[in-house]
């Protein structure tokens, strides 16, 4: 079963800024996602219905010095099982991406 992405607004402009690296990293596991909607490094953040993604050096096969560039990123997603559909809603550093869930 394949789920349909889609992204918030902001993410679009969030992904502008971010750096090369990170760029690809972002894309590669959204495409990962269309059919493996909840992969190894994915976890459910805390008292909130959003899942998480930490950057995993063998999960995402990332050389040492791309993952030493994205380790402090998270993606964070809204996964709605019975619409097949994710809907992420932020990339950023992990000082940043947990504020901005808190003002949703």
């Amino acid at each position: 079963m394949t789920y349909k992405i889609e992204f918030r607004p902001g993410v679009v402009r969030q992904i502008k800024k971010l750096p090369k690296e990170v760029k690809d990293w972002f894309l590669d596991v959204t495409e990962k996602l269309a059919s493996a909607p909840t992969p190894k490094n994915s976890r459910t953040v805390t008292n909130s219905p959003y899942m998480r993604i930490k950057p995993d050096r063998h999960i995402d096969d990332l050389e040492t010095k791309q993952y030493k560039a994205v380790q402090n990123y998270r993606i964070v997603y809204l996964l709605h099982e019975e619409s097949v559909e994710i809907l992420v809603i932020s990339i950023a550093h992990r000082k940043e991406v947990y504020k901005k869930l808190s003002k949703l």
